[in-house]
């Protein structure tokens, strides 16, 4: 009877640890998941604040390195895939070595020591304004709509791990 009892128990433990060993390894996914988006969310933000440090009239992408990469197959189809339907903006003073400047970046360091696909876009954005108690439109303003998509290499097909948009328009006008 007691080898019965104890043959018993060894089962419901074993059950017991292998369940938490499974549980171990989803956490270990979810935690590289984590760190992965975490990084990417870096580089991204770090490309926005390079944007936001300079002027709204040099908010701007080079324009060879533009033509260089529209004809990238992802670069294109996330181009596509913008929701707005503005204008590319490319600013005559932009040096291909300025990391604002460029378009598409690869072999971008994270923080977690692998490297990223950065791809920035610049558009110009026109919005209709409406005027408090008007039921008519009094005018348009352009806006300058920057969005960064960091995407992995290191997985087949490049996922896209982080977007994020930001607006900078002109400031007040005199």
């Amino acid at each position: 009877m007691g080898l019965i009892e104890l043959v018993a128990a060894v089962v419901v433990i074993t059950v017991a640890l292998l369940a938490l060993m499974a549980s171990y390894d989803q956490a270990f996914f979810s935690l590289h998941a984590a760190a992965r988006k975490s990084a990417a969310a870096n580089l991204a933000e770090a490309q926005l604040e390079l944007i936001a440090a300079i002027p709204y009239a040099q908010i701007g992408l080079s324009s060879s390195l533009l033509t260089t990469a529209n004809s990238d197959a992802t670069y294109s189809a996330d181009k596509t895939a913008l929701n707005d339907s503005g204008t590319d903006v490319t600013y005559a003073s932009c040096t291909t070595t300025v990391a604002q400047c460029k378009p598409l970046q690869t072999s971008v360091l994270g923080s977690d020591g692998k490297n990223y696909r950065v791809e920035t876009f610049i558009r110009d954005v026109s919005q209709t304004l409406t005027c408090q108690g008007q039921t008519t439109s009094c005018g348009t303003t352009t806006e300058r709509d920057v969005t960064v998509i960091v995407r992995d290499p290191n997985v087949s097909g490049s996922p896209q791990v982080y977007e994020v948009t930001a607006s900078f328009d002109q400031g007040p006008r005199s």
